[in-house]
């Protein structure tokens, strides 16, 4: 069993190996294609034209020699050139030629509207360091509209959505660069508070109650690490599990609220272990060499995602909720942590390591259609999705 200082030290630093992978580029939309009109041909109109012009001149050149049939030369002749004008305009008129650089295109109306490729819907808040300390950052599940929330000397870090898309609970050091404090915000990053008062030790890994009311978390506070809740006012701090005999920690909760899922070293290494939502009857799930941590539950209530490296590298499984044999998610030719749920249970999203730093993927919940949604340098790290954001009045 790892000490407190050298457990926290492992969870809030991991290391990033070099591997390399694919990208995506996400919802590229399709258009119908251009088209262009083709010229007719003016030259079976012209030849007709012409020979009948001749034809008419050359007698009207006969007849004018004689002086007596100039009335008739002169009549042919107008009539030659009525003819050929009216041949000219009953010709098809010419398309105007097309500007050089320039197609054109179907009437508006005909053209389809852009679509998205279908694919998973919502937003994701995340730290990162990309500015060179690490900062909360929100962003669509696409991977665009990036915005940071917080901008502190101090860290903040492991960012959870509130229920209803409208606060973020998460880390910060701002009040004292050795102790971790929980902070509260809204979706667009104002109104930034402190959840607890100020004490001796490390508050972190924030985790929302389906009814929005409380916040499970980790905390040093008494000794050793153990899963707390508290109201999400502040007020009612409870720790659940007391052991003093090892670290609990990475607290979630099941849908329906009645239980909470968290890993624990108190038998030696890690493992991922459930309990009632009031700390009783605490039951390990998993049973192999290595850590698994971070476990989520997934929004049917059914599995249970967490990371593990009992297989050598850092990989997602997914776990029956109420014990069983894992499945392991990601491949294990590169480390994939920190995972969570799409709201549909559809897709997860995680940090990986693949391509040099860490950065943010998608995968279904199959193992299929593995995704890359960040491409910048720095530490992209444990994300959390919601499918609705609530931004303050006046602000969305």
């Amino acid at each position: 069993m790892a000490s407190a200082s050298t457990w926290r030290e492992a969870c809030s630093i991991p290391q990033i190996a070099e591997t390399r992978g694919s990208g995506y580029n996400p919802g590229r939309a399709t258009l119908k294609p251009s088209w262009t009109r083709k010229r007719r041909p003016a030259m079976p109109y012209l030849l007709p034209a012409l020979m009948f012009l001749v034809g008419l001149a050359s007698i009207g050149g006969a007849l004018f020699g004689r002086v007596r049939n100039r009335r008739i030369a002169f009549a042919l002749l107008g009539l030659a050139l009525w003819a050929g004008a009216a041949l000219t305009l009953s010709s098809p008129p010419t398309p105007p030629t097309a500007r050089k650089g320039h197609t054109p295109t179907a009437a508006a109306a005909e053209r389809p509207t852009p679509t998205v490729a279908s694919g998973p819907r919502g937003f994701v808040v995340f730290h990162s360091d990309t500015t060179g300390n690490f900062e909360i950052w929100r962003m669509r599940i696409t991977g665009t509209g990036l915005q940071q929330l917080t901008n502190h000397p101090e860290r903040d870090i492991e960012p959870a959505w509130s229920p209803d898309g409208s606060k973020i609970v998460f880390a910060s050091g701002r009040d004292d660069p050795l102790d971790l404090e929980l902070y509260i915000m809204n979706a667009d990053g104002s109104d930034q508070r402190r959840l607890l008062e100020s004490q001796p030790g490390d508050d972190w890994g924030p985790r929302w109650s389906p009814d929005g009311t409380r916040v499970a978390y980790q905390s040093n506070r008494d000794g050793d690490f153990e899963v707390y809740v508290v109201n999400a006012d502040g007020t009612g701090r409870t720790n659940l599990t007391r052991f003093p005999a090892g670290n609990d920690a990475r607290p979630d909760w099941s849908p329906d609220g009645g239980r909470i899922v968290f890993q624990s070293d108190r038998d030696g290494d890690s493992e991922i272990y459930v309990m009632d939502a009031d700390g009783a009857n605490q039951r390990r799930l998993t049973h192999a060499p290595g850590d698994d941590e971070n476990p989520r539950w997934s929004p049917d209530g059914k599995w249970i995602l967490f990371d593990s490296d009992r297989a050598g590298g850092r990989s997602l499984y997914v776990l029956p909720a109420e014990g069983g044999e894992p499945r392991r998610l990601t491949p294990p030719e590169f480390n994939a942590v920190a995972g969570c749920w799409a709201m549909d249970g559809e897709w997860v999203l995680f940090s990986s390591d693949r391509d040099g730093d860490w950065e943010l993927y998608l995968i279904r919940a199959d193992g299929t259609s593995l995704t890359r949604l960040t491409r910048r340098k720095g530490f992209d790290r444990w994300p959390d999705w919601t499918g609705e954001m609530r931004l303050p009045a006046g602000k969305g």
